[in-house]
């Protein structure tokens, strides 16, 4: 097997990120700390409406219909909730009706928006404050030979390259709100679903839009992702880093692709797994709900921990690559053919006189 083959190259990036274990679990603490920032609002709204509601016992027997529980609680609490229809047309793509001064903007309104709906925009926007943060600490001991175990280390590296690192992740979703902007959104105007004559047409040509919306955003996420890379193994300008990972991407955008869709697939597969076995706590036991949470935060490490091996990968392609771009001329070196040596019986060649 090539030693910059995808599997290979994945397996090198998990080691690499299980080898700064430290990290990963100072990582998972911080994110549980603004987890539950998050969501302590929205539990505690839920129990002081269930201690003066009849569904408290229905969800305890465990007959309940959770649909018509949430759509009841939206409507008597919408200060909870918030605007729930700005995330459906972020997803779906579909705006409000048109009006006579046309449709509005994409994403109108969606930063405005109170309640949950609008604390999750805060998360996620803290959540990949804190992301960028920590790559740039990956970076730093994935391109180093030694100490990558060293949490003192990995804070020094974090510090080092905070500021490339935040201005790479400013950019990457600069250009992810942009393809979606332009590819997702705006090619939806191009057409109305309901004046279709099938149904399977507007299917088709939504998932025809999400896919090529995908396809872009996951590019500016590899170009970004080696960039990160590059930083970790000596440079330290962000623009240069910058042009270093899209041209790294450019040259080989099926292989690092195919590492995207691998780590990205890696990534999904805890949650698919806890969504469908994962247990529900029946609010009895204490030791159960306790083992529940364990599971919860092993499904975010989980998660974690292929976010850090797919730099670690892309890390190891970088050092690979250079290391085969240096022992090029080395080769070419060793193979080319010895200059003829000088010496009477070629120098000295009879020269007629005259």
């Amino acid at each position: 097997m090539r030693r910059d083959s995808a599997l290979v190259l994945a397996t090198r990036g998990l080691v690499s990120a299980l080898e700064t274990w430290k990290a990963l679990l100072l990582f998972l603490l911080l994110n549980a700390a603004l987890a539950f920032a998050f969501t302590h609002p929205l539990a505690s709204a839920l129990r002081q409406t269930l201690d003066k509601s009849p569904w408290a016992e229905r969800l305890a027997a465990g007959n309940a219909d959770l649909h018509t529980f949430f759509t009841s609680f939206a409507r008597t609490r919408p200060d909870v909730l918030g605007d729930l229809s700005k995330w459906d047309e972020a997803v779906t793509g579909e705006r409000e009706e048109r009006t006579a001064s046309g449709r509005p903007a994409p994403l109108t309104g969606f930063f405005h928006t109170s309640g949950l709906s609008g604390s999750t925009v805060g998360f996620g926007a803290l959540t990949a404050l804190l992301a960028a943060l920590f790559s740039g600490g990956f970076a730093g001991r994935f391109g180093a030979e030694r100490e990558r175990t060293s949490l003192a280390a990995f804070g020094a590296d974090a510090a080092r390259f905070a500021v490339p690192s935040l201005l790479l992740g400013a950019l990457s979703l600069a250009g992810i709100l942009a393809a979606y902007r332009w590819i997702y959104a705006a090619t939806g105007t191009l057409y109305e679903p309901d004046e279709l004559r099938y149904e399977w047409e507007a299917v088709g040509l939504l998932l025809f839009r999400l896919g090529a919306f995908l396809l872009v955003a996951g590019y500016i996420r590899l170009v970004v992702l080696y960039a990160r890379a590059a930083l970790g193994q000596g440079i330290p300008n962000p623009l240069t880093a910058l042009m270093r990972g899209l041209g790294f991407v450019l040259g080989r955008p099926v292989r690092t692709l195919a590492l995207e869709i691998l780590f990205g697939a890696l990534g999904l597969l805890p949650l698919l797994v806890w969504l469908f076995f994962g247990p529900v706590w029946d609010g009895k036991e204490l030791g159960d709900f306790a083992l529940i949470l364990a599971g919860q935060q092993l499904v975010v490490l989980l998660r974690i921990l292929t976010r850090a091996g797919h730099l670690g990968a892309a890390s190891a392609y970088l050092k690979r690559s250079k290391e085969a771009e240096a022992s090029v001329p080395a080769s070419a070196a060793s193979a080319a053919p010895a200059a003829p040596a000088s010496g009477p019986s070629t120098d000295s060649a009879s020269v007629p006189v005259l």
